[in-house]
């Protein structure tokens, strides 16, 4: 057995999860999409395969769509309510098989797949229907580009690992508005991601930093973004937050393109803006851009850190 061959059947499980959500069955792919085919197929060239079905599947809707558009306006007012409802049926579900197109870009490489051995009897996690459900309803609705990112990367995780996703998640991912999934991308923008989390050390310093490159304004501060996303489950409590790191602890911590890695040598509490899990969540599907203000915010951290503190590794 080739040694690489439980992470493409990982790679291929998390794949072939994306298309059993999309449904039943396609309307001219039925046949290619059994699953003894599409898994023995995955084994070979992984995503491709579930790539071509979705391709396929979008064309063939797209050329039904023509064709309804051009029965439209020769038909009777009775059949032009019923061509509409279906066109409008199209639509959604175009929009739909598009987020799980982007999903299945999403999954982690073959070589960069590293499953956990797990016992043989261990049952095989699927996607609820529930959860399924509400994620379709989402999907379906005329989405703004960065949710349909979210959502992409969303199904992505949740296809390799059901219940990675929460439902909370999901409804926040689908109700947020656009002023305030901006305000929390331009703080993720500038946070360090220290000890495995994000993290502002020392935030009451830079409160009144405009955030750079934000979209609501060139005014936009760190404290304007806090205020708007303190009600909303996805930040700590901004006064006492704080991680405590134990003796002998490693820490790695990373800003962009700077990184480097601490020994605790005596117990060293860390206050600061930290996310909520909901929070983490939502981070977790964003790439965050750095930035000047983030990089002075990382090296402000790193030069607090005194040699009583922590030794640094590297």
């Amino acid at each position: 057995m080739p040694a690489n061959l439980p992470a493409t059947i990982k790679f291929a499980s998390s794949a072939w999860g994306i298309v059993k959500a999309i449904g039943p069955f396609f309307i001219t792919q039925s046949a290619k999409a059994s699953e003894a085919y599409a898994q023995h197929q995955m084994r070979l060239i992984q995503v491709e395969a579930c790539k071509e079905l979705m391709i396929g599947e979008i064309q063939t809707m797209n050329e039904v769509r023509q064709k309804l558009m051009g029965k439209y306006y020769e038909s009777p007012d009775e059949e032009r309510f019923r061509i509409k409802r279906d066109l409008l049926d199209l639509e959604r579900d175009i929009r739909r098989l598009g987020i799980y197109q982007k999903a299945l870009e999403h999954l982690p490489k073959e070589e960069d797949s590293q499953p956990t051995p797990k016992p043989a009897d261990t049952p095989v996690l699927e996607i609820s229907s529930s959860w399924q459900d509400r994620f379709d309803e989402i999907a379906r609705l005329q989405n703004e580009v960065w949710r349909q990112e979210l959502l992409s990367r969303a199904m992505a995780l949740e296809a390799q690992s059901p219940g990675t996703i929460s439902p909370r998640a999901l409804w926040f991912i689908g109700t947020v508005d656009d002023r305030i999934f901006h305000a929390f991308a331009s703080l993720i923008d500038i946070c360090p991601m220290i000890g495995g989390r994000y993290i502002i050390p020392n935030h009451q310093n830079f409160f009144e930093r405009i955030l750079p490159g934000c979209v609501l304004g060139a005014d936009f501060r760190l404290g304007n973004a806090t205020f708007q996303l303190n009600e909303l489950g996805i930040l700590g409590d901004l006064f006492t937050s704080a991680r405590k790191f134990h003796v002998d602890a490693i820490i790695r911590a990373a800003y962009g393109t700077k990184f480097c890695t601490l020994k605790i040598k005596q117990e060293y509490p860390l206050n600061g803006i930290l996310l909520t899990p909901l929070g983490d969540t939502i981070a977790s599907l964003y790439d965050p851009t750095p930035n000047d203000l983030g990089l002075e915010i990382f090296s402000e951290w790193f030069k607090s850190i005194n040699p009583e503190i922590a030794e640094i590794q590297q």
